[in-house]
């Protein structure tokens, strides 16, 4: 693979991770969401990693191998998650896919979330 062709990530909409959850697969989290949207927000995807989208190899450490990853953001279009999953697989991360819709695409579809911790 050359690095001049972008990376394509794949997405998820929030059935198709639940769906993956049902079936017991590993799937992490990654909380991609901006300093203001998480700051505002007292709630996150359940055991979610918080991983800025320019701050990704400062927490490579906290992100478990071998599993699928699912970085959300609050933005229409998924931008940050996009960029942390391409930065993710840069990294030899195999199975990462940027959630659908976000924050709240899981939240309208009645997903579980989390308190965040105080």
């Amino acid at each position: 693979m050359h690095d001049s062709h972008p990376i394509e990530v794949s997405r998820l909409t929030a059935q198709e991770v639940e769906a993956r959850i049902d079936r017991d697969e590993p799937i992490v989290f990654i909380d991609s969401r901006n300093e203001n949207e998480w700051v505002e927000s007292n709630l996150k995807l359940p055991g979610a990693v918080r991983v800025e989208a320019d701050r990704v190899r400062d927490h490579l450490h906290e992100i478990p191998r071998g599993r699928g990853l699912v970085p959300y953001c609050a933005g229409p279009n998924e931008e940050a998650s996009v960029r942390v999953a391409e930065e993710l697989m840069r990294q030899g991360f195999a199975d990462v896919h940027a959630l659908v819709g976000g924050f709240e695409a899981w939240k309208r579809a009645g997903c579980t979330l989390e308190h965040k911790p105080a």
